[in-house]
């Protein structure tokens, strides 16, 4: 299990990318979206890329983000949640 800080900001794009589930990004597009400067967001797209909330196609300027739909567990008829 990775643990990581939430901060405002991650919340922020995480939901941004929720909301928006097949947006293709860049780090200046989503400045220009959020209202916040590049130098703040450039480390959490990165940390929401390394704990695989986002993934990052292409590398520099050029790089474009977009939002990793987790998948949902199909629990067949019959089993039961165990309380974990």
């Amino acid at each position: 299990m990775v643990l990581f800080h939430l901060s405002t900001l991650q919340i922020e794009c995480t939901m941004f990318f929720q909301e928006n589930p097949y947006t293709f990004e860049t780090l200046d597009g989503l400045s220009i979206r959020l209202g916040r400067n590049q130098e703040d967001l450039r480390p959490v797209l990165e940390n929401l890329v390394s704990n695989s909330i986002l993934e990052i196609i292409g590398t520099g300027e050029r790089a474009i983000y977009r939002y990793i739909q987790p998948q949902l567990m199909d629990i067949g008829e019959g089993e039961a949640w165990d309380g974990m």
